[in-house]
């Protein structure tokens, strides 16, 4: 008797086990999904980096400004300040001196008794407090506001401030006469003693530019003499601030 061994109703096939390839449509699929991924993250880096870029530029044109403000501000408080000196007769006498001040083109000085405060506008210490202290206050070419005492010897400018584009100076006069106030230029002034504040501008500026397409200030920007505003790309802002001359209100003479 013969046996018969059935045969199965399938056979195994190695080969359908194995994985199938990507056709040729899935792949530029796949490749087009990973670019737009990759364009897209490229551009929020680039978003992010000129974020921190504006910020850290503005940050520094703060900063900047800050540093040739309190420079000016402790010198412009002394201006007219009062020391006491020592007589021969043992009496204490009050010195008020009333020196004046010279406003040219982008300058100021501020001139002070050393017995106010020995200290120049660079932190060098006068060793005669009956001395006169001369602090001038310039724009260099290379955008930095400078100081120096004009009045010690071998004296030189230092920059004490960076990206100072423009400095402008206005004063505070009053009229004794029509008791009336009135900002005015230099060449104005009637005299150093009637004048009760100063208005510093600032035009800031960084030395570099932030982008090539961005322009952070609309044409009609004015600075400090009304003037429009360059859109190279450079982040500028404008800052002004008025100083009381404390030692100057209600002398006229």
């Amino acid at each position: 008797m013969m046996f018969i061994t059935p045969k199965p109703c399938f056979s195994l096939n190695h080969s359908s086990n194995r994985s199938k390839g990507y056709s040729l449509a899935e792949l530029l699929i796949g490749l087009g999904v990973s670019s737009l991924v990759v364009a897209l993250a490229l551009n929020l880096y680039q978003l992010c980096r000129q974020s921190w870029q504006f910020l850290a530029a503005v940050d520094t044109l703060y900063q900047n400004a800050q540093v040739a403000f309190r420079a000016i501000e402790r010198q412009a408080e002394l201006e007219g300040a009062a020391y006491f000196v020592s007589s021969s007769d043992n009496h204490v006498l009050l010195s008020t001196p009333y020196p004046s001040m010279i406003n040219q083109h982008e300058s100021l000085l501020l001139m002070h008794w050393a017995g106010a405060d020995l200290l120049d506008c660079q932190g060098n210490a006068s060793a005669n407090p009956s001395t006169m202290i001369s602090n001038s206050f310039k724009r260099n070419t290379h955008n930095e506001l400078s100081c120096k005492d004009t009045n010690a010897l071998g004296s030189n400018y230092q920059a004490i401030a960076e990206g100072v584009e423009d400095l402008q100076i206005r004063f505070a006069h009053i009229n004794p006469l029509l008791n009336t106030l009135q900002w005015r230029n230099a060449s104005e002034l009637f005299g150093p003693a009637e004048i009760v504040a100063i208005e510093v501008c600032l035009r800031m500026v960084t030395p570099m530019r932030i982008t090539s397409t961005v322009h952070h200030y609309p044409s009609s920007k004015a600075g400090c003499r009304e003037e429009m505003i360059a859109t190279d790309g450079r982040l500028r802002r404008v800052f002004r601030r008025v100083i009381a001359l404390r030692n100057r209100f209600g002398v006229y003479g």
